[in-house]
């Protein structure tokens, strides 16, 4: 069940990302880099602020929700904190607007603002939809929260394509967004009050702060490490580069939904077996994880790693060629990121958020000082790289492999799992995949669409026999794969899941 709910997972976030991208080949087709990377931008600014309507309380939610507590006091106590969180949000918000322009001396332009009070809007529909999408992920009923998130991306991209087609200003693509974010609230809480929920006093507040206490500092500092690339990129060179490194960023959203999926669904199974004292299970799960993760992942990061340039004027336009130099990297990181993430998943899952925070704290720091050498030219009269948006691509790298290390070795030291040696294996077939396509590249240049799609098949096919040699690929993996992809077997779980009656 737990494949089929991943595989769930990775349909809905990939179907979100393939319609997102639809809307970044708009937007790169019809505008200029600097439009979107003003969007980009703006997201990014209010993306960070957005952290204080989490607070580590929507982990703390699944958490509790997970270990079986009253589903009613839960969802209660839930809302009132989101529902105060998410206005402190706004507030934080306008006030950062009104001191950076009362200290800087520099006053955002009007488009700006719009900007950024469309994207605060968008904010507040998310963050009311996850009272209902944190009570689904908790209770692990995954088919409720991707039902929900599909609606924002079939919402805005039609929206986003016709307004490009068009060439209309910057502000009529974030009202697409708003509406999108809309469309998320509005179905994702009628499922809920679908539900046999009811409100009753809360009870549970000195429970979830208990839990989000440690890691409210995680979901500040995690916010300004995800947004602190765009935003320092925007600040020493310009918005067209900020639109290189977000094009870069968003195409491998595609992918980085693999890892999403893993982790919504081994979190809360994690968190039972631990309380169960299930080690064991943890451990061996954790290892089929990351082995299936790199099998899908490998021989994607190789196609990128060979072929950054072609695959950034395929995918967006010869005015975002720049966009190849981010992509290379960010396609590492996002490796790194993918078969890091069951492993993290591990550590709350244990009740050690305090671990958590020590890996995010560690996290900003080499991320913010490698931003700070790799990207500005200079500061206050310093000579830097200044590498600018490649230089925040190596700089995410650098940042990934650290986390990747140190995360190793505190979940060795807490559940004493340790990494699956034969995942080596797969670097070596991932090795021999990029002979074979370089060799293929000198009689078949990648030029159109269509060249990318076949270099891709290649790529996995060769992957996956070398694999099977290898003896890494086994029978059981194959039949493994079909049952979770299983059109008849994916039906019948979502029926069963939409027509359980909520206790």
């Amino acid at each position: 069940m737990i494949g089929r709910k991943s595989f769930l997972i990775v349909l809905s976030r990939f179907a979100s990302a393939g319609l997102a991208f639809v809307g970044l080949y708009f937007m790169t087709r019809y505008y200029v880099p600097d439009v979107y990377g003003s969007i980009a931008w703006t997201l990014s600014f209010v993306n960070t602020f957005n952290a204080v309507a989490d607070l580590g309380f929507n982990a703390a939610h699944i958490k509790r929700v997970s270990e079986g507590n009253d589903i009613h006091d839960c969802l209660s106590t839930f809302l009132v904190v989101k529902a105060f969180l998410t206005s402190i949000m706004v507030l934080t918000t306008i006030v950062s607007v009104l001191l950076w322009s009362s200290f800087s001396g520099e006053q955002f332009s009007q488009s700006t603002l719009e900007l950024i009070m469309l994207f605060v809007l968008y904010s507040v529909f998310y963050d009311l939809a996850s009272i209902a999408t944190t009570t689904f992920d908790g209770r692990v009923e995954t088919a409720k929260t991707q039902i929900s998130v599909i609606m924002d991306p079939l919402i805005r991209i039609p929206l986003i394509a016709i307004v490009s087609i068009n060439r209309l200003d910057a502000t009529y693509l974030a009202y697409a967004y708003v509406l999108g974010g809309l469309t998320v609230a509005i179905v994702s809480l009628t499922i809920l009050m679908k539900g046999r929920y009811r409100f009753v006093k809360p009870t549970l507040f000195k429970s979830y702060i208990k839990f989000a206490f440690p890691i409210a500092l995680i979901s500040i500092m995690g916010a300004i490490s995800a947004n602190a690339d765009k935003l320092l990129i925007g600040l020493f060179w310009s918005d067209a580069y900020v639109g290189f490194y977000s094009a870069s960023q968003s195409t491998l959203g595609l992918f980085s939904v693999i890892g999403v999926a893993v982790s919504t669904i081994t979190f809360p199974t994690f968190s039972k077996m631990h309380r169960a004292g299930n080690l064991i299970d943890v451990r061996k799960k954790t290892r089929i994880a990351e082995r299936y993760i790199s099998m899908i992942a490998i021989p994607i990061v190789v196609v990128i790693l060979l072929f950054p340039s072609e695959i950034a004027i395929i995918l967006f336009a010869e005015k975002f060629a720049e966009a190849s130099g981010p992509l290379r990297f960010l396609s590492i990181s996002m490796l790194l990121g993918l078969l890091n993430g069951v492993y993290a998943s591990q550590i709350n899952a244990v009740d050690r958020p305090d671990i958590t925070a020590k890996l995010t704290l560690l996290s900003l720091s080499v991320n913010l000082t490698m931003l700070l050498i790799f990207v500005p030219p200079n500061i206050n009269g310093i000579t830097m790289l200044g590498l600018g948006a490649t230089g925040a691509a190596i700089a995410n790298v650098i940042t990934a492999s650290t986390v990747f290390f140190a995360t190793r070795l505190v979940v060795r030291r807490l559940t004493n799992t340790r990494s699956n040696p034969r995942i080596l294996l797969h670097v070596v077939a991932g090795i021999i995949t990029g002979c074979v396509l370089y060799l293929i590249s000198f009689t078949w240049p990648m030029v159109r669409w269509y060249d990318l799609i076949g270099y891709g098949i290649i790529s996995v096919g060769v992957f996956l026999i070398i694999l099977y040699l290898l003896r890494e690929l086994t029978k059981e993996d194959i039949h493994y794969f079909l049952s979770v992809v299983s059109p008849g077997g994916m039906k019948e779980y979502l029926k069963s899941e939409l027509r359980k009656k909520d206790q």
